[in-house]
């Protein structure tokens, strides 16, 4: 993340890739909490991560499925009763699945609070005690509940569809850009000392570098074995970022235009970041 990028702190505060789209709400505010989420990818991303997703079980802490929630790679569990005069109440549990292409922490805009192995090589990023991402596979699984005791209990028993119990999780893969953007600060590690002087090397915020430090640690050497450094400046990599975002929110033909540049052009651009914009 440089130091021009959007970055969120605090538990409260959300990034909008974050949004509590557990909550029950008028159908205009839920397309945009889909809309601006990556939670379930778009296109490809969304489509392949439906295929055998995440879960807790038919019944998860007493609770069944949400009625008519199983939609994609979202699944909820429990209900709520709307307080009156009230948009709407939070559900109590909630399983997203994405690709880790489509969502990665590396790719969020905000900074975790917490990153830890879980269940073996799973990854679980949390960005706040109620808001947990866990990569696992080619796949991100994010948990979302309106209790603390209930987040333990749902990090214990999340799998795949196709799997009757929890198993071990395997270690996240992630695309090459993710894992060259890890290398960017391990390489820099080895050449300077101390988080300023990696972050000022690097172009990022010491933030960014703690995170994608820890994150390199616990992947594990062999994760970036044979990855290359990136030789695209770290300004360049959130330029394109932007051009992505701004084809994804208007579309590749009149960004096109507006960049004076071919379609084509624009989509080569755009895939040098891929893994890094939320879309796949």
């Amino acid at each position: 993340m440089s130091p021009h990028r959007r970055t969120l702190f605090g538990a409260a505060a959300y990034h909008g890739a974050m949004n509590r789209t557990g909550k029950i709400v008028s159908l205009a505010v839920l397309l945009l909490l889909l809309l601006a989420g990556t939670a379930v990818g778009r296109g490809g991303d969304g489509s392949q991560a439906a295929k055998d997703p995440y879960w807790l079980g038919k019944y998860f802490a007493g609770m069944g499925i949400a009625e008519g929630s199983e939609d994609g790679g979202s699944i909820s569990y429990g209900d709520c009763e709307l307080p009156e005069g009230e948009g709407g109440c939070s559900l109590p549990a909630q399983v997203q699945t994405s690709t880790t292409c489509g969502r990665n922490p590396i790719a969020i805009d905000r900074l975790p609070e917490r990153v830890w192995k879980l269940r073996g090589g799973g990854l679980a990023v949390a960005y706040e005690p109620t808001g947990v991402d866990v990569g696992t596979g080619n796949r991100t699984v994010t948990v979302y509940t309106n209790e603390l005791q209930l987040m333990s209990a749902a990090l214990r028993e999340v799998r795949r569809h196709s799997q009757p119990t929890p198993r071990p999780l395997p270690p996240p893969v992630y695309p090459k850009t993710v894992l060259e953007e890890l290398k960017r600060v391990t390489a820099a590690a080895e050449q300077v000392q101390g988080v300023k002087a990696i972050a000022k090397a690097t172009e990022l915020t010491p933030g960014d570098v703690r995170l994608r430090l820890t994150v390199a640690e616990l992947l594990g050497p062999e994760a970036l074995a044979g990855v290359p450094v990136p030789k695209t400046s770290t300004a360049k990599i959130e330029d394109l970022r932007q051009l992505a975002f701004k084809a994804h929110e208007l579309g590749f033909g009149r960004t096109a235009r507006d960049e004076g540049i071919t379609v084509a052009k624009l989509k080569a651009e755009i895939a040098r970041v891929r893994g890094l914009v939320g879309d796949c």
